[in-house]
């Protein structure tokens, strides 16, 4: 009786079938096949840059522990050509420590690099799994209107000549 019951199901296994059939008018066959990709990789490619004439962007977001007012920044180049720092560059007073969840997403961050210098073949899978569903940057504050702000958020953007050169952040 036991074998009889295991033919049914092991028969009625082999007949479901959860994926439609596509009607034989719909179907066109060949000699080839077909191919299935399963995995991605980086593959990271250098080249000399030959345009010396155009400007590059640099994107800055740092924090100071200053107030607004007393902070400024500029970038000096071995030319030494100043680039003007009120072009893309916002100032916005914020709060210099971090709170409960932006330390949470700190430990996060701390934990992912210090595998990532203990395993390095680990590196491959936190870019596919780790990195697609948690956000990279850093999450906003939470409104809290008990602490004023003491720091300063510098952040925007620069265009600087491609050659060497400091970005200062001065007093001033």
């Amino acid at each position: 009786m036991r074998r009889l019951n295991r033919k049914k199901t092991l028969s009625l296994v082999k007949e479901l079938d959860a994926f439609p059939k596509v009607p034989e008018s719909y179907v066109e066959t060949s000699a080839s096949g077909g191919t299935v990709y399963q995995d991605t990789w980086m593959k990271y490619e250098y080249e000399v840059d030959k345009d010396f004439s155009s400007k590059l962007r640099i994107n800055i977001d740092i924090t100071v522990a200053m107030k607004c007012q007393y902070v400024g920044a500029d970038v000096l180049d071995l030319a030494e050509t100043m680039v003007a720092s009120a072009d893309g560059l916002v100032y916005e007073p914020t709060v210099f420590d971090l709170s409960p969840q932006q330390k949470e997403w700190q430990r996060m961050l701390q934990l992912i690099q210090s595998r990532l210098q203990e395993e390095h073949s680990l590196q491959d899978v936190i870019f596919k799994s780790a990195f697609k569903s948690a956000s990279t940057a850093l999450p906003p504050r939470e409104d809290d209107s008990s602490q004023s702000p003491d720091a300063c958020r510098i952040h925007g953007h620069l265009y600087v000549n491609k050659v060497a050169g400091n970005f200062h952040i001065t007093v001033g």
